[in-house]
């Protein structure tokens, strides 16, 4: 791509898929700067906007499973009916369902484990089972630090909800989704425009596009305006001109969630000390000894 391209991109490019770039501190260095990895991200963007680029999906099932679980009025019974239609997303479910995190051991079908736990809690095993079928697939490194990382995420913007009085309904899968672009990324790495693209430039245009990218997709799958508006402002939740600026609680919680998880290491490196995260928390009104403590309890489930 020319640099005269690269000054003026397509006028249909959602320019809230292409985010800053962090302080070169935080990121590798990269061949060509910041010039080559700014080529990269419009050029993503603007294959994303084409109509013929075929994001990833899910299955019509677990697609279905989400819409469903979104909705506070459905019936259990409906959202079993659906879940059992998908074999591994069943199995998945169950296993969670019974794991000591959620005090379903003795269980013996997954009725039984509906039956028990309450619908929140459903949800939220849902939510995470679909992720762990469907999106942090395969067992290589990559995917199973986004898998503990967003799980991670998941629990402790949950408990952030609580300390701070925030509606918690959305809390555990705006968490689980808030890397969704990451995974996706890796996903899209055989395909133009990211074919090709070393490991030295993937870290930093995935910080480059992976909030873009992953609030695109969770509209695609017709997740709630809410989580789209969490996973888009995970990093910029506050001011964001290419979401109209102001203000963004849920986006709040994230970044601090998101920070927390760092620190503990869930599936990243652990860093003892976060940038910014004291500012952070303090923003949102939560002690950053208080908000230590809380990840930590909700990280270990």
């Amino acid at each position: 791509m020319s640099a005269r391209a690269l000054e003026r991109p397509r006028r249909d490019v959602d320019p809230g898929l292409v985010h800053h770039i962090e302080a070169p501190a935080t990121r590798p260095a990269v061949a060509g700067g910041e010039a080559r990895l700014r080529e990269l991200a419009t050029a993503l963007a603007q294959a994303v906007e084409d109509p013929n680029f075929r994001l990833p999906l899910l299955p019509d099932t677990a697609a279905e499973a989400l819409q469903l679980a979104n909705d506070p009025q459905t019936p259990m019974n409906r959202l079993e009916r659906v879940v059992a239609r998908d074999a591994a997303l069943a199995a998945r479910m169950f296993a969670v369902a019974t794991s000591p995190a959620y005090a379903g051991s003795g269980l013996r079908s997954l009725t039984a484990a509906l039956q028990r736990l309450g619908a929140g809690t459903i949800r939220d095993i849902l939510y995470q089972a679909v992720m762990e079928c469907h999106v942090f697939r395969g067992n290589d490194r990559a995917m199973r630090n986004e898998r503990e990382h967003a799980i991670a995420v998941g629990a402790i913007a949950r408990a952030l909800c609580g300390e701070i009085g925030f509606d918690p309904q959305y809390a555990f899968l705006s968490g689980l989704m808030h890397d969704l672009g990451r995974t996706a990324l890796l996903t899209l790495r055989d395909r133009p425009p990211v074919d090709g693209v070393g490991d030295d430039e993937l870290e930093p245009l995935a910080v480059m596009v992976h909030a873009g990218l992953g609030a695109r997709l969770a509209a695609r799958w017709k997740l709630p305006a809410l989580v789209c508006e969490g996973v888009r402002r995970h990093h910029r939740y506050r001011g964001f001109e290419a979401d109209g600026g102001g203000y963004s609680q849920l986006g709040h919680v994230l970044a601090l969630a998101d920070t927390m998880a760092r620190r503990l290491g869930a599936g990243r490196r652990a860093i003892a000390a976060v940038e910014d995260h004291d500012r952070i928390a303090f923003e949102l009104g939560v002690d950053p000894a208080r908000a230590l403590e809380l990840a930590t309890a909700a990280a270990r489930g």
